[in-house]
């Protein structure tokens, strides 16, 4: 921070922050110039990674989407898992599950994976009801993996002095039906389902082909530079490196009736039979980042896939599949649903006992920080 930044006071943070917009500004464009000045020689050298799309027929498109969210107060935390599914713009079916824990460490990393966990039991369940159509998985397979290995490393953690937190009962019902009923794998074997994810972030074709620009350039956001309307870059392994156990959260998990060190090792395999590219469907908008089996990836079921995934992108102010926009604003009202649970679950208790005794248990855990009457992120 500059000395005459330092002199303003309580202005000297949003000043800071005004004061940035040069700096940010000059940093994107000499990315921009970057990408502008250099296009034709990096498509020239990204050309033998890009293919005209193969047309296809269309199917029926399913997106299946989930979120958590949680709302703390002085003695509980109160947690929220919803999953939807949409199909054609028609709410298909939806999973919820609300429980009051006691404040939990790290509860971030375990809501996470308990709501992967309720996504991909959900999309089973879609996938045995039909026979039919395509399934998109918002977000990565690769996510996915990262967020029930936490979960499983969590769960062993806690288990492991055979005195596991009482909460955990909460779930053990839901993560033991989740590997005897092999919703994981049902998903990975279907040949039906791919994962989008629109905040994707990985660098790994930027650190290949444009290592200069991996501070501020995604792979995303590079095939969207280079790609042509109606072309995609062929595909790639979606784990790239070698690693042998890409989950170690099972190792030592003791849920019952489950052989999950064996059905973890089936699911690594199935995460080596995973696949990613980009496609770029018009010149209006961005490519977009598709995780795939390798069933999908020749050219005639790719075509199908490629071709409902276009015909899915019905409204022009919205990037995604329409199913897919629909599953996420469902999740997105999951926080103020969660809050008005809480504050329905305090009015009720405050008829029963003293108000002084539910404010110390049901109260905010922090002093508010807005005006009262105004609800703002943590439902107060």
């Amino acid at each position: 921070m500059s000395d005459s930044l330092t002199k303003l006071g309580t202005a000297a943070l949003p000043a800071a922050v005004l004061d940035a917009i040069t700096t940010c500004a000059e940093v994107c464009r000499k990315t921009l110039r970057h990408l502008e000045d250099e296009h034709d020689q990096l498509r020239s050298a990204m050309s033998r990674r890009i293919r005209s799309a193969p047309d296809g027929p269309t199917r029926c498109l399913c997106a299946v989407d989930g979120s958590h969210a949680t709302v703390a107060t002085a003695g509980a935390t109160f947690t929220a898992l919803a999953a939807v599914a949409v199909e054609d713009a028609t709410l298909t079916d939806q999973e919820v599950m609300v429980q009051l824990l006691p404040p939990v460490e790290e509860i971030e990393g375990i809501l996470g994976g308990l709501r992967c966990v309720l996504e991909l039991r959900l999309l089973a369940r879609r996938i045995r009801a039909t026979s039919s159509g395509l399934f998109v998985l918002d977000g990565s397979f690769y996510s996915v993996l990262m967020e029930i290995n936490r979960l499983l490393m969590r769960y062993a953690q806690d288990h492991r002095h055979g005195h596991p937190p009482a909460w955990w009962d909460n779930f053990r019902p839901m993560l033991e039906a989740f590997f005897v009923e092999e919703d994981w794998r049902q998903v990975l074997d279907s040949r039906r389902v791919i994962a989008h994810s629109k905040s994707a972030t990985s660098i790994e074709d930027v650190i290949q082909f444009a290592p200069h620009l991996s501070g501020t350039v995604t792979d995303r956001s590079l095939w969207s530079s280079i790609l042509l309307a109606g072309e995609y870059s062929l595909p790639v392994s979606l784990v790239r490196e070698d690693r042998p156990h890409l989950l170690t959260g099972y190792r030592n998990s003791l849920l019952h009736h489950v052989n999950i060190r064996e059905y973890c090792v089936t699911i690594e395999h199935c995460y080596g039979q995973l696949y990613v590219l980009y496609y770029r469907p018009d010149s209006v908008g961005p490519a977009y980042r598709l995780e795939l089996p390798a069933a999908l990836i020749a050219r005639e079921p790719l075509g199908a896939v490629l071709a409902t995934f276009r015909g899915a992108l019905r409204v022009n102010s919205v990037q995604e599949p329409l199913p897919q926009f629909l599953a996420d604003a469902i999740c997105c009202q999951l926080q103020r649903a969660l809050a008005a649970t809480v504050e329905g679950a305090r009015t009720r208790l405050q008829h029963e006992f003293d108000l002084a005794l539910v404010h110390r248990y049901l109260g905010p855990y922090r002093t508010p920080r807005y005006a009262a009457g105004w609800q703002g992120e943590d439902g107060w």
